[in-house]
């Protein structure tokens, strides 16, 4: 290569890589939370048109589970496995939330097109997926669950799930501390 042509190489890596930059990705994993951390103060568009906060999870169960995309095979097989037990997570008074950044109407358009029926939230400017150290590549996040505890409290973290296992492995974790 000459040496214009390496330039304007690594120029255009740096445009590439430079977005990424202050993503979890390449975050201290110490600043996350950890099992035990009080869940902090937050609020999040669901796809009903409503803001769900965080306060209001005092008393049960939460799953937030952070999946990639809407309408995507393993996101869409994760989604489905969570609606088919929704039943059992109500009877061990549970509440189970999907996020990712996708906009609410994103979201509304995949729950009709699949018939799913947990609620999905909109993680607005990625502060959930940094406050419990989700990975984040090109407004993708990792498919990572948080379990918070009935006090708002993180009990467990569960990273690099697989769509179709996670939601029954969480809902034996909550029964197994009943």
């Amino acid at each position: 290569m000459f040496p214009k042509q390496i330039f304007l190489f690594s120029a255009a890596l740096l445009v590439l890589i430079f977005p990424f930059l202050h993503c979890s990705f390449f975050q201290n994993p110490e600043a996350a939370a950890k099992e035990g951390s009080v869940v902090p103060e937050m609020s999040f568009p669901a796809d009903s048109g409503e803001t769900i906060q965080t306060s209001d999870w005092k008393g049960r169960w939460t799953v937030l589970y952070f999946y990639p995309k809407d309408d995507t095979p393993g996101c869409t097989a994760q989604a489905k496995a969570f609606t088919e037990l929704l039943s059992g997570y109500k009877a061990v008074n549970a509440q189970i939330y999907g996020i990712n950044m996708d906009s609410p109407e994103s979201h509304r358009d995949f729950k009709e097109k699949h018939d799913i029926r947990v609620t999905l939230l909109t993680d607005v400017n990625q502060k959930a997926s940094e406050m419990f150290g989700i990975r984040v590549i090109a407004g993708l996040c990792a498919r990572d669950s948080v379990l918070i505890n009935p006090n708002i409290r993180v009990e467990k973290v569960y990273r690099g799930v697989d769509p179709s296992g996670n939601p029954a492995e969480i809902l034996n974790y909550i029964k197994s501390k009943m």
